[in-house]
């Protein structure tokens, strides 16, 4: 079954589903949602974000980011691939836990 939330986004409330969302990434007190091709803002903590989104196969990569597992296509040398193309960078600190999440949620 897909799950769906409902976030109170700067356009108004919207249901999204999770599978759908790319990657969320802090910027100027707002975090922005990557759906598909779609863009949405929220003012909202990625840390209350992160909460709701905890067992839905996201895993924190940075301060400012939060990426879903499921577009993830590989982690190398400290640096995130996703299945879109774009690269994240993954910091030092936080690399070895982000791998061990992601091959978790692999299976691996």
């Amino acid at each position: 079954m897909e799950q769906t939330l409902q976030f109170s986004f700067v356009g108004g409330k919207k249901r999204i589903k999770v599978d759908e969302i790319i990657y969320i990434e802090t910027a100027r007190h707002k975090n922005i949602f990557y759906v598909g091709d779609q863009v949405y803002s929220i003012y909202k903590k990625l840390d209350e974000i992160e909460a709701e989104l905890e067992g839905m196969g996201f895993v924190r990569i940075h301060q400012s980011f939060l990426v879903n597992m499921r577009c993830i296509e590989k982690i190398s040398s400290y640096v995130l691939y996703l299945t879109t193309g774009k690269e994240l960078s993954v910091p030092k600190a936080r690399y070895p836990e982000v791998k061990r999440k992601y091959m978790l949620f692999k299976g691996e």
